[in-house]
C-alpha cells in the first residue's frame, strides 16, 4: 500500500508498519512518492496541506473539527480529508451532563461534608428538571447532549448558524433572536465548532444578555470565547459559575486567571476521552485504510 504516516501510533493499533511524524519531522517527507496516507492531529495536517507529497491520497484526522485546514486546497491536490465525526458525541454528551449535575448538586460544597448530619443546611442543592439549557451548536455533539438533557425534563434550546429544526430541541435560535435565547438560559453549553464566524463569539455582547446566575459549560474550542470578557463577567457575577474543559494543557493554577476564580471549575481535558472513544476511533481508522486500499468510498469524507 505504500507508507502510512501517523502522529500518534497508539490511536492506530490495527495498522501495521506505521511511520511516526510530528509537525517538524513530517517535512522530511516533502516530495516522497511512497506516502499514501496520513493519520494525524490537526496540527500535523495544517503543515502537511502546504507540502508536496505527490501520491498522498487521504488525510484522516483524529478530531471531528478541521479548523485552519483548507479542504479546497487538499481537493486541488487530489487528497481526501476525513474527520472523526460521531466518534466523540456520546462521551462528550455524558461529560456535559456530569458537569451540570456537579453544579446542581454542589459537589464542590458537599464533598467537604463527609459525615452525615441530618440538620445540615443543604438548601443550595438544585434539580435540572424544569431548568432551561441552551446548547451552542445543534450538530452531532449538540444533538446527543440535547437527547440526554431532554430526559431530565429540561427545556432544551439550541443556537445554530445553519439549522432551525433538530430532534430533542424545543426551539433553535440564531443571532437574530440572541437576546431572547440567552435571557432564557439557566445553563449554557458550548460545543460550537470553530470557524472564522465563531471565533471570539462569546464576548461581552453575549455575557451582558445572560442571567447573573447562569452556569456555563464549555467543551468547545477555547478560541470561541473572548477570555478578557469572560473573566470580567465571572468576576463581576459571583453567582454565575463555569465548568471549563477547553484547555489542551492543564492551566497553571498560579498564573491562569480561570484557575484563580472560585466560581470556575477547570477540568483537565478529559471530555473527549474514554475507552469506547478509543475503540471507535481505531475502528474508523482501520476501516478507512481498508477502503483506501480497495478503492471504496471513505467514511466521514469532507472532500
Amino acid at each position: 500500500m505504500g507508507i502510512i504516516l501517523t502522529s500518534d501510533k497508539r490511536k492506530c493499533p490495527e495498522i501495521a508498519n506505521l511511520e511516526v511524524v510530528n509537525v517538524k519531522t513530517i517535512r522530511q517527507y516533502e516530495g516522497n512518492t511512497n506516502v499514501k496516507a496520513l493519520i494525524c492531529s490537526r496540527d500535523v495536517a495544517r503543515v502537511c496541506q502546504h507540502m508536496n507529497i505527490p501520491n498522498l491520497k487521504v488525510i484522516q484526522l483524529f478530531s471531528a473539527g478541521f479548523d485552519n485546514i483548507d479542504p479546497e486546497l487538499l481537493q486541488s491536490k487530489g487528497i481526501h480529508l476525513c474527520n472523526a465525526a460521531n466518534v466523540y458525541n456520546v462521551g462528550m454528551a455524558e461529560f456535559v451532563v456530569y458537569a451540570m449535575l456537579m453544579h446542581a448538586k454542589r459537589y464542590n460544597h458537599s464533598i467537604k461534608n463527609r459525615r452525615l448530619r441530618p440538620f445540615r443546611n443543604y438548601h443550595y442543592l438544585t434539580e435540572l428538571s424544569d431548568k432551561t439549557v441552551g446548547i451552542l451548536g445543534a450538530g452531532n455533539i449538540g444533538g446527543q447532549i440535547a437527547k440526554r438533557l431532554e430526559a431530565f425534563d429540561m427545556h432544551v434550546l439550541g443556537y445554530d448558524l445553519h439549522t432551525d429544526d433538530r430532534p430533542h430541541f424545543e426551539k433553535i435560535y440564531n443571532e437574530t433572536h440572541l437576546q431572547e435565547f440567552l435571557g432564557r438560559c439557566d445553563y449554557l453549553v458550548n460545543c460550537m465548532p470553530l470557524f472564522k464566524s465563531t471565533e471570539g463569539m462569546l464576548c461581552k455582547k453575549w455575557f451582558d444578555l445572560m442571567k447573573s446566575t447562569v452556569t456555563i459549560v464549555n467543551v468547545g474550542r477555547k478560541k470561541i470565547i473572548n477570555d478578557k470578557d469572560f473573566i470580567a463577567f465571572l468576576k463581576s457575577h459571583k453567582d454565575a459559575t463555569a465548568v471549563l474543559d477547553m484547555f489542551e494543557k492543564v492551566p497553571n493554577p498560579l498564573t491562569n486567571p480561570y484557575r484563580r476564580l472560585s466560581n470556575v471549575l477547570v477540568l483537565p481535558g478529559v471530555t473527549a476521552i474514554s475507552r469506547e472513544i478509543d475503540k471507535k476511533l481505531s475502528v474508523l481508522i482501520g476501516e478507512n485504510m481498508k477502503r483506501l486500499q480497495s478503492g471504496e468510498p471513505l467514511l466521514n469524507q469532507i472532500v
